[in-house]
């Protein structure tokens, strides 16, 4: 807990006043918010040279003499970068939960109102946005953009649809953001990079599709080939374990599992094994393809359509295109 009981000219109710304020700031205020509590610079400059706060930036202190930590930092940049600024980009993206691909996450960005001048700080990416103060929000105490627009700013700055299809997988399983949601404040832009790509895919991540093997499987082997379409991501209850299939030919008995690597290590693995096994005792056929597998969805679409032939499909596998490896 941060201690400011310190502040020797601070009468009591002035010191509950700032402890209020720094709990709720990671122990980081601004000099106008102590003048705004009667604190005056006198004090300020009496706990600096005691070694008791610490000035992060012009006008922006940490009380306490350890060193700060990112959220510490993260308030300073805020409060360094005045009025109706927000944290954004890949800070944001950090704060609610879902993967970044741009940029590392210790690197603080924050977005102000384009109406305001131009800020430069060392250490931090500031952006100018005439989308604020409109698309600000509050995420667990942090003043940050919504998480359908952090989402948005983001697919702006990516050049490659796999990275696009991946963030905006990872954001919606995140369960911070919908693919309504997104839409929604897409709706609201003039001007959104992959906007057509956007709808496609959050289309996909609507009816199931949560991560971009998935994706690839459907859109590259899938649709690719011409093969039925698959129930995503299908509840099965057994031996009291609840479980999902990625995607399952209900009518032919047929389940393709996707391994992404992620949430199928350690127990994870054995996870996938007792839903194999169990799939099995139920008379399905399971298959299991993994990054390394989709390379070649030609191969891979070739092995799901002899199964489902096996299994009473009656349709016909459909070259991808001149090059297509399913019918040799």
């Amino acid at each position: 807990m941060l201690r400011v009981s310190y502040l020797p000219s601070a009468g009591a109710e002035r010191l509950a006043r700032v402890r209020a304020i720094t709990a709720v700031q990671a122990g980081v205020v601004s000099v106008q918010q102590l003048e705004n509590l009667g604190v005056r610079y006198p004090t300020v400059r009496a706990e600096l040279a005691a070694g008791r706060w610490i000035r992060l930036s012009e006008g922006v202190y940490f009380i306490g003499n350890t060193r700060p930590g990112l959220p510490s930092r993260r308030w300073a940049a805020l409060l360094a970068c005045g009025e109706g600024a927000v944290l954004s980009h890949t800070t944001a993206a950090d704060i609610y939960g879902f993967a970044s691909r741009s940029r590392s996450p210790s690197r603080i960005e924050v977005s102000i109102p384009e109406t305001r001048q131009e800020v430069t700080l060392p250490g931090l990416k500031i952006r100018r946005s005439r989308l604020l103060p409109a698309k600000g929000s509050n995420h667990n105490g942090w003043p940050v953009t919504t998480a359908a627009d952090t989402v948005l700013d983001l697919v702006a700055e990516l050049r490659s649809p796999r990275d696009v299809v991946a963030l905006l997988t990872d954001a919606c399983r995140s369960g911070s953001v919908s693919p309504d949601g997104i839409l929604a404040a897409m709706g609201k832009r003039k001007r959104q990079r992959h906007r057509q790509l956007v709808k496609d895919v959050l289309a996909d991540v609507a009816g199931g599709v949560e991560s971009l093997l998935e994706h690839k499987y459907l859109v590259k082997v899938e649709r690719a080939h011409g093969l039925p379409h698959g129930r995503r991501q299908k509840q099965v209850v057994s031996a009291n374990h609840r479980t999902r299939q990625d995607v399952s030919y209900d009518d032919y008995d047929t389940i393709v599992e996707l391994d992404g690597r992620a949430g199928h290590e350690g127990s994870g693995r054995h996870r996938d094994h007792r839903r194999d096994n169990a799939s099995t005792r139920r008379g399905n056929a399971t298959l299991r393809y993994g990054h390394a597998d989709l390379m070649t969805p030609c191969e891979v679409a070739a092995e799901v359509f002899g199964v489902l032939r096996d299994r009473g499909w009656t349709g016909q596998l459909t070259p991808c295109g001149d090059r297509c490896t399913a019918l040799r």
